[in-house]
């Protein structure tokens, strides 16, 4: 198959992006390498701003998507999208309480909120067992 080919970069791409299938099955089905099937597949742009350099950050791979992980292509930030967006509404002032000096930082509520919810996953899981 010719790598160069836009139509199959494209083919690839949804695959990859959007089907539950392995890269192995993707690249049987396209007869490809594995790394030839990654080395036709782009990195994912999300909906969100650098909070460095402004460039649009991205999914690197699946993988990184369902970790909820992004980099920015320009400046190589790694980061949290959650966290990322999370900052920028505090920037924003969305976040901020009624007082400014009051206001909990971005990193902190998103890591109170998931052990709260961790917690609320164990004592669920903990009375139905009892």
């Amino acid at each position: 198959m010719d790598t160069h080919d836009p139509e199959l970069k494209e083919k690839a791409n949804t695959l990859y992006w959007e089907s539950d299938e392995s890269v192995n099955e993707i690249a049987d089905a396209l007869e490809l390498s594995k790394g030839s099937l990654y080395a036709l597949v782009e990195a994912r742009p999300t909906d969100q701003p650098c909070p460095e350099c402004g460039a649009t950050l991205e999914f690197p791979n699946r993988t990184a998507r369902d970790k909820g992980l992004v980099t920015c292509p320009e400046c190589e930030l790694e980061e949290e999208l959650a966290l990322v967006r999370a900052a920028a509404l505090e920037d924003s002032g969305l976040l901020v309480g009624e007082e400014q000096e009051a206001a909990v930082p971005a990193r902190v509520a998103v890591a109170a909120g998931l052990i709260g919810l961790a917690l609320g996953i164990l004592i669920g899981r903990g009375s139905r067992d009892g």
